[in-house]
């Protein structure tokens, strides 16, 4: 290879990495503040991780022309990140994706507007608990989903700033 060919290389991976930071910052941006008010999507995982001390985070993916993009969760780190497998497939098959780890079950399952509309996913970590099974924390997953998704008026609302 020679030295031209390696700096367009390297200049074509710079500018590829700055764009995809770019889209990830606006991302961000978009889903924490709007005119001082929360985007809907994060006071809702924020409302339900409230409600639910069973779970240790809670996230909301979606999936649009740019791709899959994770657009609220109760770790800030997760915002704007590309989804990865556990919260592509729920909205691809409609079927809950879970992962057995050391500090209990992480399960990822389809998310519905109230009228049943597929929205995109929501991602829950449970707290390790005596008893759990794979089937015991799916149901409890899909308990908290259909609440949040009595919530969801239609998959834009997700983006709106909460009133």
């Amino acid at each position: 290879m020679n030295r031209t060919t390696h700096r367009l290389e390297v200049l074509l991976t710079a500018v590829v990495v700055a764009v995809g930071l770019c889209a990830a910052s606006a991302l961000v941006l978009a889903s924490q503040q709007n005119g001082g008010k929360k985007m809907f999507a994060q006071k809702l995982v924020e409302q339900t991780l409230a409600k639910h001390p069973e779970a240790d985070e809670i996230g909301i993916a979606v999936q649009s022309a740019r791709g899959c993009k994770t657009i609220a969760s109760t770790d800030r780190g997760d915002i704007g990140e590309k989804c990865e497998k556990k919260d592509s497939e729920p909205m691809r098959t409609g079927k809950p994706y879970v992962e057995k780890e050391k500090d209990g079950y992480d399960v990822s399952i389809a998310l519905h507007d109230a009228t049943g509309k597929l929205v995109g996913s929501v991602g829950i970590e449970f707290k390790p608990a005596a008893g759990q099974t794979e089937a015991s924390q799916i149901e409890r997953a899909r308990k908290i989903a259909r609440a949040m998704e009595a919530q969801i008026s239609s998959r834009t609302r997700l983006f709106a700033p909460e009133r």
